[in-house]
């Protein structure tokens, strides 16, 4: 490997392996996220101070589950069912697919047949005009 290779493989390595240090922890936000029930600060740096009262900010956890897990399992369904109904769709364009590719065969074998066929004629042809012309040479 050159100098430049080696170099170019360092770097590369670098930003990979920095990328995971400086990546977000939070990779996957759920559907019924509400950033409001929650107190994120900003910044490490900048603390502040949250007063938290008992009737505020009280989420139903019961709800917001059951409504995401309905609509995830709805999602799902659908894929499901939409899955189902690529696969049957595949499965006919199979089948004409086989249909067709014997048919396609089956002309293949044909047109071979018919083509030693043509050439068995063409030879038999070639063989009695020379017969006919030899018979023409020794009538003379």
């Amino acid at each position: 490997m050159t100098i430049k290779n080696t170099y170019l493989l360092v770097s590369v390595s670098m930003l990979l392996t920095s990328a995971c240090a400086f990546a977000d922890g939070n990779a996957f936000t759920p559907l019924n996220f509400d950033d409001t029930a929650y107190s994120v600060p900003s910044s490490p740096a900048t603390k502040t101070t949250s007063t938290f009262s008992g009737t505020q900010g009280v989420v139903d956890v019961n709800s917001t589950v059951k409504t995401g897990n309905v609509e995830l399992q709805s999602a799902i369904s659908k894929i499901d069912t939409a899955l189902e109904n690529i696969r049957n769709e595949q499965n006919t364009c199979k089948a004409k697919y086989a249909e067709i590719d014997n048919q396609y065969r089956y002309v293949k074998d044909q047109r071979r047949n018919m083509k030693k066929q043509v050439r068995a004629n063409d030879k038999r042809i070639k063989e009695l005009n020379r017969a006919k012309t030899n018979l023409g040479k020794n009538v003379l």
